[in-house]
């Protein structure tokens, strides 16, 4: 039976309305309940005084906005770092090897399955592909160390954020499914001082890389923006630029400088936050929203999953399933938010 000349643009405007339905309804809807997130940071040697101060000062920075941006617990957030003696706050020690990985073994004892696992390395990068490392106070820790204790997290979602230099080459060695890997370089051959450290952590502690306006900064935000940020820095300079950050969150091993968060590289970077969501005072302790909200992310994960496979799909076929995990993903908000407001 033949398909009429108008039905594939109907087919279209009609899935355009079913978007902006969805994207409407999910804007109006209340904020959703919170997985756990577990954020490492672990801070090396320095080598030199500004460095030293210039990685504390990061790492410290990054560790109170975890807290008092994003709301993860004192007991989640970890900081390891060169200066033994450190009494700022979230500082847990030196980041020896032997303490950056109790550290992480903690982690994966007490996180559950759907929790996020946030480690972020700042400082000093050097050698190539699994021999990569970061400097740190004693024995060094490896690409290859890291790539065994991520494996520690098999039902969690993780990101592992590389800002040292020379980090590039860590990133087909850790890479793999449900992981969003970052690094500062595109390789260990890019081993002068990051410039990108400083964006990303900025992104992740002011108000700058919120780009959809939605409250919140995703990975993939904050990698664009420091990404824009460290270029301006070597066009100003009229320097050629010594650094190239990559993301693979697909985990084909094959980092990208420009993902654009849609039809493959930086979906997951999209919607990984480090608060993870929003916490409803509704929902907090009501199972039946904590319900919703489950289906709720299943229908959003689907959608992630359409538009990937949009280009080996028929376009009507495409548009049919769009609308309708769309009409779903309206309705399932709209029935949050009724429930929410009637607990106010």
């Amino acid at each position: 039976m033949g398909v009429s000349q108008g039905a594939g643009p109907r087919m279209t405007r009609r899935a355009a309305r079913a978007v902006r339905f969805a994207l409407a309804s999910i804007a109006l809807g209340a904020a959703p309940l919170a997985a756990q997130t577990h954020l490492v940071i672990v801070s090396g040697l320095g080598g030199e005084p500004k460095y030293s101060q210039s990685f504390a000062t990061l790492s410290s920075a990054l560790a109170e906005s975890a807290h008092k941006r994003f709301g993860i617990p004192d007991s989640l957030i970890t900081w390891l770092g060169e200066d033994s003696a450190s009494t700022l706050p979230y500082f847990r020690g030196q980041s020896t090897r032997e303490r950056v990985e109790a550290a992480i073994d903690r982690e994966a004892r007490r996180a559950g399955a759907g929790d996020q696992i946030v480690l972020v390395l700042v400082g000093h990068g050097s050698g190539e592909h699994e021999d990569s490392k970061i400097s740190l106070p004693g024995p060094d820790l490896s690409a290859a160390d890291f790539a065994k204790l991520l494996a520690k997290f098999p039902t969690q979602k993780v990101a592992f954020v590389d800002l040292t230099s020379a980090s590039g080459d860590v990133l087909p060695v850790l890479a793999a499914p449900n992981r969003v890997i970052i690094t500062a370089t595109k390789s260990a051959l890019e081993r002068n001082e990051s410039e990108f450290a400083r964006f990303f952590v900025d992104a992740m502690t002011k108000d700058v890389a919120d780009t959809d306006k939605d409250g919140r900064v995703s990975l993939l935000e904050a990698f664009r923006y420091a990404v824009v940020e460290t270029k301006r820095v070597y066009d100003n300079d009229s320097k050629l630029q010594t650094e190239h950050a990559q993301l693979d969150d697909v985990g084909n091993k094959q980092g990208v400088a420009d993902p654009d968060g849609r039809t493959g590289e930086g979906v997951l970077a999209r919607r990984f936050f480090l608060d993870d969501r929003f916490v409803s005072q509704a929902g907090a302790n009501d199972p039946q929203l904590a319900q919703l909200y489950k289906e709720k992310y299943a229908l959003e994960d689907r959608v992630d999953s359409l538009i990937a496979k949009k280009p080996t799909m028929q376009p009507d076929a495409y548009d049919d399933a769009l609308e309708a995990v769309l009409v779903q993903l309206a309705r399932k908000a709209q029935t949050i938010r009724g429930i929410e407001r009637g607990a106010k």
